[in-house]
């Protein structure tokens, strides 16, 4: 039976043992039993977030943490809305845009648009703006992905009033394609996490995956759950990340893009999958769909599991992750 929202909080802020706390950040903590020393941690600001690549010691050099970042920060910089330069931005003043990596962002947005029924649905920038998510004029315009023009690496809008925002998918590509890089440096463990989309390489010890930390919805320093990783990629979408008062109301910055409005009954979703985009994009699908629906996506995906907190303090776990996840 699912715990009451209460016995579940209470449970859920206890400590953690004898893990070894080796990072903080808004979205993840991350554990393992080899003492801090044993990892090399480099860090930078960009896709809106810190970025962090922990690596081991002894498989630590300047060019094998420094190619992900850049790369990572090169992805920003093509995909933000926060530049009117950039490939996406471009893109949203109405203009064919060749771009390798703004088309293979845009390809697999528009197979997660189909596969979650518009649950996922990257034209909901008008919405993000009205809600003040996002920077910029006011859009009335429509959300419907299916608007989106895709011909070869070429990317276009057929509809003039509309605006892409790759929130919900392009920092799980950013980290996918760090990870890359770090596999082409012949790293065989490392963590890159860009504010909730991680990625989990390889074992950090011979006989032991990587622990990941699931922060708290309500409590920010604590955690709910922990996770274990190899080769895999894990991201969590969560309304407590990102809220405004709008209309006298709390609303969340996730966004159900069939209506356009705010909605906050998931409080936490984890997806684990074998790519972080898989992750980032089926992440913020889960968060704006019923619970049946929820799950039964999560179901229906090959190789993807989900842990997810209801705002009435209950929970789901998939199957294939009761093992390997506990709750606090």
């Amino acid at each position: 039976m699912h715990p009451s929202r209460r016995r579940f909080l209470t449970r859920a802020g206890k400590a953690l043992g004898g893990l070894a706390l080796i990072q903080a950040v808004p979205g993840w903590t991350f554990a393992t039993r080899s003492p801090s020393a044993d990892l090399v941690h480099r860090s930078t600001e960009t896709m809106g977030t810190t970025i962090r690549l922990s690596l081991l010691k002894e498989e630590f050099s300047a060019a094998a943490a420094s190619g992900p970042l850049l790369r990572l920060k090169e992805v920003n910089d093509l995909l933000t809305v926060h530049d009117s330069s950039s490939a996406l931005m471009r893109m949203n003043n109405g203009n064919r845009v060749t771009v390798k990596e703004l088309a293979d962002v845009t390809r697999s947005a528009l197979q997660f648009g189909e596969r979650s029924e518009g649950a996922m649905d990257v034209t909901v920038l008008p919405a993000m703006r009205r809600l003040g998510f996002l920077p910029g004029a006011t859009m009335k315009g429509s959300i419907d992905f299916r608007q989106i023009a895709l011909d070869g690496d070429t990317v276009s809008i057929r509809s003039g009033d509309m605006g892409v925002d790759f929130g919900g998918i392009a920092k799980g590509y950013g980290v996918d394609q760090a990870i890359t890089l770090t596999r082409a440096a012949g790293v065989s463990a490392a963590l890159i996490d860009a504010g909730g989309d991680l990625f989990a390489l390889g074992r950090p010890e011979a006989d032991r995956r990587w622990m990941i930390g699931i922060r708290h919805p309500e409590r920010a320093g604590d955690l709910v759950a922990t996770l274990e990783l190899e080769d895999e990629a894990v991201a969590t979408s969560g309304t407590y990340l990102h809220k405004r008062t709008v209309g006298g109301r709390s609303v969340s910055h996730i966004i159900d893009p069939r209506t356009g409005t705010s909605v906050d009954h998931v409080v936490s979703a984890t997806i684990v999958a074998g790519d972080t985009m898989t992750a980032d994009a089926l992440a913020t699908s889960v968060s704006v769909t019923s619970r049946s629906q929820g799950q039964a996506l999560i179901a229906s995906q090959e190789g993807v599991e989900g842990f997810l907190i209801y705002k009435d303090g209950t929970t789901f776990t998939s199957a294939g992750l009761e093992r390997r996840l506990r709750i606090l």
